[in-house]
């Protein structure tokens, strides 16, 4: 019955969090960071970007985003329904699987806040290259205070996680100068091995890692991508902490 109660508010929810999507894609707030960090946006093209929201026509709304990508239109094209739908089942899938997986009501509370974070970030990547500062530093900082205020939680393994899933993504963003991994993609991994922790980021690390090459690979032998091409990685960061939070659990609690 919870499970029901929750998938119904994720109804909610989701419809909202597809509206934010939206709009921190095509709007920057702050200094946002991007795969592409040489990309430049003035004035001009925030305006551009905004005037997408009422386009009235087409899949994809030329907007021009930071990354030099197109993104999907506001209007009621099949493309933006599709992502609604997407966003809005998505949401309410995880929030009944959250529901059954976590009994306390405050571990759960915790949980679907997390869930929220990753599919916003996971949405603006896949949508525009983005992954928000205005979502990821509120996100690290809930998270470290979770960490030191949760029964259950230990504050050193909370930080171990952070420390470590930032830093095998921080050398690849360092190399590539932006390009391959972006900074965003960093800031997000942080803030999943500090939700994690120590124990669980070890395999939420893994299922990045699979979902992310088994994609790369089939995008690039499929020829939908070239080498030249960035891939956003904040929707397989999304999904690997997502499994794990459903399988194993979070920093504060450890699932059967």
């Amino acid at each position: 019955m919870v499970s029901l109660y929750l998938a119904a508010i994720g109804l909610a929810v989701g419809l909202a969090l597809d509206a934010l999507i939206v709009r921190l894609a095509v709007s920057p707030f702050g200094d946002e960071d991007d795969e592409d960090d040489d990309a430049d946006v003035d004035e001009e093209d925030v305006a551009e970007e905004d005037s997408a929201e009422l386009a009235p026509s087409g899949a994809l709304a030329a907007a021009h985003a930071e990354a030099g990508t197109l993104v999907l239109a506001l209007d009621g094209s099949r493309a933006a329904w599709t992502r609604r739908l997407l966003v809005v089942a998505a949401t309410a899938g995880l929030f009944a699987a959250a529901a059954a997986r976590y009994d306390d009501a405050s571990h759960l509370a915790v949980v679907t806040a997390y869930i929220c974070v990753l599919l916003i970030c996971a949405g603006t990547d896949a949508l525009s290259y983005r992954v928000p500062n205005v979502v990821t530093y509120p996100a690290i900082v809930g998270a470290l205070v979770v960490g030191a205020a949760m029964p259950g939680a230990d504050i050193y393994e909370v930080l171990a996680g952070g420390a470590l899933a930032g830093g095998v993504l921080l050398l690849p963003a360092l190399l590539t100068g932006g390009r391959g991994m972006g900074m965003g993609d960093v800031k997000l991994v942080a803030f999943a091995g500090l939700a994690l922790g120590f124990t669980n980021i070890a395999p939420a690390l893994l299922f990045m890692a699979l979902g992310g090459g088994l994609v790369a690979a089939v995008l690039l032998v499929s020829g939908l991508r070239k080498r030249s091409e960035p891939i956003p990685y904040a929707p397989f960061i999304s999904a690997g902490v997502l499994a794990t939070l459903l399988w194993q659990g979070a920093a504060f609690v450890r699932l059967a």
